[in-house]
């Protein structure tokens, strides 16, 4: 598995396809725990610094006048959540993480099945999922980033984001067998980026409401 993230070019020639219910239990249920465990440990054993760190983002947006309203009413809520030691709402926060969490290689391997097979891909979506559950677990490991709530989860998601879609653009080739002429393999990374973030964006949002809904 870790020659896949140190050598993708060569590990991709020789995968193993496994079935959907081995990667799903193998891969995607631990380490989708990873952001659910960096929100813990930010909310218990860092609280102080994690509502501290809150505070601080509050005071920034209150000196904005353009400042999102929802937003300010979403950190609040968080902060209001951590400083009342309110863990049964700390559950439901988990939980509806994790669930959004455990979505996202499903949602991102629709995302690249459609689009692998529309730049002259197989239509194979095991070895689509296969591609999308190695390539996810980078951006489940930086999560963990959660617990200290600061500019470096954003520069850690970032980055594992970064080479999710590079491992997914080695793949698409290797695996997918989506052709590199004309470029197909990198219109379709590009195109399959500009939809995940969007999509990202719509899911957020949801997975925001569902929150301020059932811990309100």
């Amino acid at each position: 598995m870790l020659d896949i993230y140190l050598n993708p070019k060569k590990s991709m020639e020789k995968l193993e396809i496994k079935g959907y219910f081995e990667m799903f239990l193998k891969y995607i249920l631990p380490f989708s725990f990873f952001p659910v465990l960096g929100y813990l440990i930010g909310f218990t054993v860092l609280k102080s610094n994690y509502v501290s760190s809150i505070n601080q983002f509050l005071d920034m947006l209150k000196n904005d006048p353009k400042a999102d309203k929802s937003t300010i009413d979403y950190m609040n809520l968080i902060l209001n959540m951590l400083q009342n030691n309110d863990f049964n709402k700390i559950l439901i926060f988990l939980l509806i993480v994790w669930i959004f969490e455990i979505f996202k290689p499903i949602f991102l391997t629709g995302l690249t099945y459609f689009f692998g097979k529309s730049f002259g891909g197989e239509d194979n979506p095991i070895k689509v999922f296969n591609l999308v559950a190695y390539a996810v677990i980078p951006v489940y490991l930086s999560e963990i980033t959660y617990m200290i709530n600061s500019s470096l989860t954003a520069i850690a998601l970032f980055l594992s984001s970064f080479y999710m879609f590079y491992i997914i653009f080695i793949g698409s080739e290797k695996i997918l067998k989506v052709p590199s002429e004309n470029s197909k393999n990198f219109q379709f990374i590009v195109v399959l980026i500009i939809f995940y973030v969007i999509l990202s964006g719509i899911l957020g949002m949801l997975q925001t409401k569902l929150i301020q809904m059932l811990i309100s």
